[in-house]
């Protein structure tokens, strides 16, 4: 009897180890062959076949490369008793029912502490602390100290009344918050979450003239998290709607002291320099932010547009000096996917700034040596001959100044493969683009019944070290839309 009391007691233990705020799974050794040139290391990473991982982030601890941390959005493949999605054609009689099951969407980070060889894992719970159903869009960063940062919306309460169900489903991200949880010790433990930004924010929380949009979801969609190594602020985006007429704007809002506070939220554009596409990601080195957006019209009425305009700012996005950038329309296909163009600040050279676009089933990419005053012509960056359409793309820079790309490379049945480039001199000349995945992906399509509940899937992400590209994306291979990883020395380009 003694020692059944005493296996039921260590049971109780290992239970109550097992659920803890962050849910820890098992860590996974992943087969890793040092000989292999560039498609060397290439896995699923998040997701299985009961819920998928799509939307990956990616991000280094600067102050120790081995320490990584990978985000995915971990979503239940189809609610019980509830038809699939199937497709983008989303009725209120299917997406009501799944934003309302509790964790029907969830995020998953991976945490590696030898530079992708292992990993373990963490469940996040945002949407747990803010009594929400479930979470999306994860995103994570690190700072210059080695803080480390993990983050996602929280939405749709749970217990929502009858009227807020019927208007989750337009506008669909009505209630909810942008939260970031930070770590000290390369991910181990974590803080409780803190709000940034969301549908509760209050009206003084904006900047002066900063009118978010009539719908309440900004700013909200789609958040990611950089820091400036040089100063440690952090910056986080969110895509809404906002100004007078309500038109397509993103946001972005500043803390200077690792989330604990934060700064007035500012919009990307101004009225003299509307913006009515796509936006980057803030980037920011050497204490100035660098944005990114299409702009409608810009003052300069010799300038034809839709163009793209950068914009640079010494005060955390209160005021940018803008300037016009090289820029060619997609046609016929192609473009940046929901992120916008791309954008990378060097933290090598202050004032370099490289922006990326989308042409055809190439990517281009131009430079200025003086925060966005002059522009080098834009070269071919990467590129995929034969390819139907090039999608999520993604572009940052090394600390030493190495410029690399990833993308997606769709033929014309909508399978796709990941490719990749680099640059050793900035972003002037780049080597010749690279196949990551050694095999394509089948269509989204053809796993309606395993796809995330079609969700989840509209951007790929990468980061750079001194050694590696290591890149994260959607893939089906596996039979389900899951979160692959890959890694590239950098001396392969």
């Amino acid at each position: 009897m003694r020692r059944v009391e005493c296996l039921a007691a260590a049971l109780a233990a290992i239970l109550l180890a097992i659920v803890t705020i962050h849910a820890q799974q098992a860590a996974i050794d992943l087969p890793v062959n040092l000989n292999t040139s560039y498609k060397g290391e290439e896995f699923l990473l998040i997701g299985n076949a009961i819920r998928g991982a799509g939307e990956p982030v990616i991000a280094i601890n600067p102050k120790n490369p081995n320490n990584i941390i990978v985000g995915g959005m971990a979503n239940l493949h189809y609610v019980e008793g509830q038809p699939p999605w199937g497709g983008r054609g989303l009725s209120q009689a299917v997406i009501i029912p799944y934003r309302n099951t509790p964790d029907s969407s969830i995020t998953i980070f991976a945490i590696s502490n030898d530079r992708g060889r292992t990993w373990r894992f963490i469940e996040g719970d945002f949407h747990k602390v803010d009594k929400m159903n479930g979470t999306a869009d994860p995103f994570v960063g690190a700072g210059p100290d080695g803080t480390m940062y993990i983050g996602a919306m929280s939405f749709f309460p749970l217990n929502a009344t009858e009227e807020m169900k019927q208007k989750e489903a337009d506008p669909g991200l009505l209630y909810g918050y942008t939260d970031i949880e930070v770590s000290k010790d390369e991910g181990k433990t974590w803080s409780q979450p803190i709000h940034v930004m969301g549908h509760y924010t209050k009206p003084e929380e904006y900047g002066p003239g900063v009118k978010p949009g009539v719908r309440g979801t900004t700013p909200y969609d789609r958040p990611y998290l950089y820091s400036d190594l040089s100063t440690g602020t952090i910056y986080v985006p969110g895509n809404g709607t906002g100004g007078e007429p309500v038109h397509r704007e993103t946001f972005v809002r500043a803390s200077k002291d690792n989330g604990k506070t934060w700064g007035l939220i500012y919009s990307y554009d101004s009225p003299e320099w509307p913006q009515s596409g796509g936006a980057s990601k803030p980037r920011a080195a050497h204490g100035v932010l660098g944005i990114a957006y299409i702009a409608s019209s810009v003052p300069d009425k010799n300038v034809k547009c839709p163009c793209m305009v950068f914009g640079a700012s010494r005060d955390d996005g209160r005021t940018f000096e803008r300037h016009v950038a090289p820029y060619e329309p997609p046609a016929g296909g192609g473009g940046f996917g929901i992120g916008g163009p791309l954008l990378a600040a060097d933290p090598s050279h202050a004032g370099r700034y490289a922006i990326g676009f989308v042409a055809g089933s190439e990517i281009k990419v131009a430079l200025t040596d003086d925060y966005g005053k002059t522009w080098k012509s834009p070269t071919v960056a990467g590129s995929t001959p034969g390819a139907a359409r090039i999608t999520k793309p993604d572009m940052d820079y090394s600390t030493k100044g190495e410029l690399a790309l990833m993308w997606l490379a769709t033929n014309q049945d909508q399978t796709f493969r990941a490719w990749s480039s680099a640059s050793h001199d900035g972003g002037s000349v780049f080597g010749k683009s690279i196949q990551v995945s050694s095999a394509p992906s089948p269509s989204r399509a053809s796993i309606i019944k395993r796809g995330n509940n079609w969700d989840g899937d509209d951007i790929a992400t990468m980061a750079v070290d001194d050694q590696y590209v290591h890149m994260v994306w959607g893939d089906l291979r596996a039979g389900f839309l899951g979160s692959w990883y890959a890694r590239i020395p950098l001396a392969s380009y």
